[in-house]
């Protein structure tokens, strides 16, 4: 018996060793689990640990819906809805119309605009007495032109024919001047301006016969030449 006797003395010495508690007052060999309880301190069951989560997932929708009812977010940062007010309230302000092109155009309907004449365009022609025709480009508000004032004047003349410019002077210091009436310039030039008004543009056809006839003039206008005079009054006094 003496060998089961061993047997068991080792046995009770390893039992007794599993008992003993370490320096630190911490018992290693058994720690004793809390059982499981439905009360605050315990351990929750898996319906309980399934409500707990439904009630922290419903808490943080909460959240997020107040601080997206609260702030707004564009592309410089974040800014809340009460420091976004005075900029809205501003663009609301400026807002206008829609033009056709997708822009804003400020809406003047309830201003008063000054009325006041301006030049008129034209494009009819009208043919004068001799062969001569003309046709308004623009039609002057100023003082008329009459017999025996001074016509300031820009011009280009050109051969009808060809097309090719003989002559022109669009001078801002020193344009064609000259007295209607006395023929200082052609026939053709002088009845051509008969009717406008400073600030008008017309396009004059002159026959041969009241511009420089069989003669011509120089190497540029040949012998029967037809012209075309593109003239703006620039000044009647």
């Amino acid at each position: 018996m003496t060998g089961n006797d061993d047997i068991i003395g080792d046995i009770d010495e390893v039992a007794s060793t599993k008992k003993r508690k370490p320096e630190h007052g911490m018992d290693v060999a058994h720690v004793e689990e809390p059982p499981p309880s439905s009360g605050g301190g315990g351990i929750l069951s898996k319906k309980e640990r399934k409500k707990l989560a439904r009630e922290k997932a419903e808490q943080l929708k909460e959240t997020l819906s107040a601080s997206r009812n609260d702030v707004i977010t564009n592309g410089n940062g974040t800014v809340t809805k009460e420091d976004d007010e005075p900029a809205r309230k501003k663009s609301k302000k400026r807002k206008g119309k829609v033009g056709s092109k997708g822009l804003h155009v400020k809406d003047d309907s309830n201003r008063t605009t000054p009325t006041f004449s301006k030049p008129t365009s034209l494009t009819h022609e009208r043919r004068l007495d001799g062969g001569l025709i003309v046709s308004d480009v623009l039609l002057g508000t100023g003082a008329p032109v009459k017999p025996g004032k001074r016509i300031s004047l820009h011009y280009t003349g050109s051969l009808r024919l060809t097309g090719k410019v003989f002559d022109r002077n669009n001078s801002k210091q020193h344009p064609l001047v000259f007295r209607q009436g006395t023929e200082e310039v052609i026939r053709g030039l002088e009845r051509g301006l008969e009717g406008m008004k400073v600030g008008g543009e017309r396009v004059i056809t002159i026959p041969s016969k009241l511009g420089y006839g069989s003669k011509g003039s120089g190497n540029e206008i040949p012998p029967d030449s037809d012209l075309v005079f593109e003239v703006k009054v620039l000044k009647v006094g």
